[in-house]
């Protein structure tokens, strides 16, 4: 079975810093996926990636799949107040 382990699994930051939260994965992924969840509220989707070194962006927050495809890093610049959330990654597997 696939195992998904996130680090760091909680952190508290300043407004203006900047934070980088990691995906891995114990198999290949078809496809990752990043959500954020805010508190009283449903999961917001975020970002799809499927291929290897896909890069995107939304809302000063960018995500990475890497090469051999087994671990995503989702980084945020500049911190907002907006941006306080739970942040999950979900993935499909080969």
């Amino acid at each position: 079975s696939q195992e998904l382990e996130q680090s760091p699994q909680s952190w508290i930051i300043q407004e203006g810093e900047n934070l980088t939260i990691n995906c891995r994965s114990s198999k290949t992924l078809y496809a990752l996926y990043w959500y954020k969840k805010k508190y009283g509220e449903g999961l917001i989707f975020l970002m799809m990636l499927q291929k290897g070194g896909e890069e995107k962006s939304h809302e000063k927050i960018t995500a990475k799949l890497d090469e051999k495809k087994q671990q995503s890093s989702l980084h945020i610049t500049a911190s907002q107040p907006s941006h306080t959330g739970i942040y999950l990654c979900g993935a499909d597997a080969q």
